[in-house]
């Protein structure tokens, strides 16, 4: 048979487009397979997401496009927004199809087969524990039988055609390669969304009608009711350096499963929010950019409205998230250019809540773009949150399922409501002083070299007190200061004072406040927030 067909760059757009317009309306059947490697529920709605964040890649091109640009575009996109195991392990294959075909314009049936086999590599490389009965069973499947046909002398379309009859009895055989699939008689979620891509990527390069959708096959089996896993939550985070070889076997003695790792961004699930503060702590010694997380033993729907927190501190950003945030560290490369991926990757309205003047003040630079990302990052309000404290004030009243306009109005409400200050010692203030934050200056000291002495020209520690930004008492006694602070916050009343403190606040410092709460103010509540953070000493808020 002669080669009819081909596949460009105009092509692969185009079924970028149909995929995920079948994935939209197929997430909700491929979630209710989804019972490996956790019985979450979201498959399908995982890779629906990274692959809509994949094509709005694409959309961004302009001009006539190559393969290489439109496949270069699609991995860039879903790296990005890959959301889940299953959106990560898509993400890793569109990357290893990038890659392979970086030089070539026209698809040949070799450089398909080469496509296949760099993709499964890489998606098995990217798992730590790979299992039979799952997408990298399937990947692998099609990769072989891709090289197969080529290397007897089938042209493109041969190949294609033979590639997806085997990703559906490669779909058919996970039912039995796992316990787990076996005893709810299904097959595999993820395989599923696999093998329903390349039956669109057979018809597209075609024009023929594809056949009858696999799901149509499995609907047969019975559904799947989540129920609760003894794997509580997800956590996906975007390093800011390269990970080591040996992550995967770190985050596994840590307690982590369903480890996936590919370039900067690491997948995994642990059992309870104490193994996730190790782990993010681990991985926070890599520097996070990003982190999301998902309770998996919760089922919802996605609201309205995204959130988005910028905050500093593996404690702070793992509070965010498991409050519904992305986290962003606000020292994220160009705050502005982030902030505009992320909102064009999401098709609804978003609220950022920042934790410092510093973060707020770089957010002005969304108000400046231009072009059609203008209209993206014009369905973003920002919070006027100016500190730690503030921002948790905001996350307590986000309710993701109400009007984005009331939403924003609770959280900005709460944010201006709370009354802050902030103890900063010496140390901080001579090397890393915050914006409109002036440098301790001691008795005997000259305003010029106070900054530059800082505590190695004074044994004695010195801390300072700032409310609103406005300097009040300096002390070598941080106790001290703490109960000041708090007496002075609380006498225009209020009935919650929260502490977000970091490493340097010892644990008496604390209970110290506590105790003196408890007798000054019995009719205060006390919350307090460890940060995790060099950069902050004692923040205080009270609403």
């Amino acid at each position: 048979m002669s080669n009819a067909i081909s596949l460009n760059g105009r092509l692969a757009a185009r079924w970028a487009r149909r995929a995920v317009d079948r994935l939209r309306k197929e997430r909700t059947e491929i979630d209710e397979l989804n019972v490996f490697p956790v019985p979450d529920g979201d498959t399908g709605t995982n890779m629906y997401h990274t692959l809509r964040s994949a094509y709005l890649a694409v959309e961004e091109l302009t001009g006539p496009v190559t393969l290489p640009q439109v496949v270069a575009a699609l991995a860039a996109g879903a790296g990005r927004g890959a959301r889940g195991n299953s959106g990560l392990i898509l993400a890793v294959a569109l990357q290893g199809v990038a890659d392979a075909l970086a030089e070539v314009t026209v698809a040949t049936a070799d450089a398909m087969a080469t496509a296949l086999e760099t993709a499964s590599d890489r998606a098995r490389a990217a798992v730590a524990r790979p299992v039979d009965g799952t997408m990298l069973t399937v990947l692998d499947a099609m990769a072989t039988e891709a090289r197969e046909r080529a290397e007897t002398g089938g042209d493109l379309l041969e190949v294609i055609e033979a590639v997806r009859e085997r990703s559906r009895s490669a779909l058919r055989e996970t039912t039995g390669q796992l316990t787990v699939l076996r005893e709810a008689e299904v097959v595999d979620a993820g395989s599923t969304g696999i093998v329903e891509l390349f039956d669109l990527l057979y018809a597209t390069v075609t024009g023929r009608t594809p056949q009858d959708s696999m799901l149509t096959e499995v609907a047969r089996a019975p559904k799947i009711i989540h129920e609760a896993t003894a794997e509580e939550l997800e956590i996906v985070v975007i390093l800011a350096t390269a990970p080591a070889a040996e992550l995967a076997e770190e985050l596994d003695r840590l307690g982590g499963t369903s480890i996936v790792i590919t370039a900067h961004k690491v997948h995994v699930h642990v059992i309870d929010e104490t193994v996730a503060a190790t782990v993010i702590d681990h991985l926070g010694g890599y520097g996070i950019a990003r982190l999301d997380m998902e309770d998996l033993r919760l089922h919802e729907e996605e609201g309205e409205t995204k959130l988005v927190a910028l905050v500093q501190g593996t404690g702070l950003l793992m509070h965010a998230a498991l409050n519904g945030a992305t986290a962003l560290t606000s020292s994220v490369g160009d705050l502005a250019e982030t902030m505009s991926e992320l909102i064009a990757s999401e098709d609804r309205e978003v609220i950022v809540v920042p934790s410092s003047t510093s973060a707020l003040k770089a957010l002005s630079g969304l108000r400046a773009v231009t072009g059609k990302d203008a209209e993206r990052a014009g369905r973003a309000q920002v919070v006027r949150s100016r500190n730690a404290a503030t921002l948790l004030s905001a996350l307590a009243v986000y309710d993701p399922f109400a009007p984005a306009a009331e939403i924003f109005a609770d959280m900005t409400e709460a944010a201006a409501g709370t009354r802050v200050g902030t103890i900063f010692s010496a140390d901080q203030l001579a090397t890393d002083p915050p914006t409109g934050v002036l440098p301790i200056v001691r008795e005997g000291d000259d305003a010029g070299t106070a900054s530059a002495l800082g505590a190695a020209a004074h044994p004695a520690q010195f801390y300072r007190v700032y409310i609103e930004g406005k300097a009040k008492t300096q002390s070598t006694e941080l106790s001290t200061l703490v109960v000041k602070l708090a007496d002075r916050l609380l006498g225009a009343g209020g009935e919650l004072l929260t502490v977000v403190h970091g490493p340097d606040c010892v644990p008496e410092v604390l209970d110290h406040l506590r105790d003196w709460i408890a007798k000054s103010h019995d009719n205060v509540h006390f919350q307090e927030f460890d940060a995790r953070d060099r950069g902050v000493l004692v923040i205080m808020g009270v609403e």
